[in-house]
């Protein structure tokens, strides 16, 4: 900014010289002046040359210029790094994304197959409780007939039963004797 006011400042002291240098001069005999060298002090510029002025602009423009080359050339080399970046990150970035995806579908479909089974397993047991049920009414049932059959085992007579097995061992023998056997 301050170099900016000096440019503007050199301009307009250099338009004052122009003036003054179209003023009608004494006529002196002309003296070479000794070219001078870099004067400018302390941001004065009416007592300089137009040469001194211009190569003091010179000067800032080469800096100006070489300062826009170290910064292009500087986001050149950082376009250039993000670019091999780029190149280097980008395609497992991608793989790895696709992996991803493939292992949600996957997964979706196993979550899939596994309420499938949840569901299977759900009527499974649902069947089982019906069957569980059964199977109480079907030992209920039989207890029942169970404790019938066991009531009339106990109310059978052995002593009765033994008594009638040999009247009938005697029957059998005595008509095995009457037919010959």
């Amino acid at each position: 900014m301050e170099e900016e006011k000096k440019i503007v400042e050199a301009t307009e002291n250099t338009a004052v010289e122009a003036k003054a240098e179209e003023a009608p001069a004494p006529a002196a005999a002309p003296v070479q002046e000794e070219p001078q060298e870099n004067k400018i002090v302390n941001g004065k510029y009416s007592d300089y040359t137009d040469h001194d002025l211009q190569s003091e602009i010179l000067k800032y423009e080469k800096k100006a210029a070489r300062r826009t080359m170290m910064v292009a050339t500087a986001l050149f080399v950082i376009a250039g790094i993000f670019l091999v970046a780029a190149i280097i990150i980008v395609p497992p970035v991608v793989r790895t994304l696709n992996q991803v995806q493939t292992t949600l579908e996957e997964a979706t479909a196993l979550v899939s197959k596994a309420e499938t089974t949840l569901d299977n397993v759900d009527n499974s047991l649902t069947g089982m409780n019906e069957m569980i049920a059964d199977v109480d009414t079907v030992l209920t049932d039989n207890t029942d007939a169970m404790e019938e059959a066991i009531t009339k085992i106990s109310n059978i007579d052995v002593d009765t039963l033994n008594q009638s097995i040999e009247d009938l061992n005697k029957v059998v023998g005595s008509m095995g004797r009457l037919f010959g056997a």
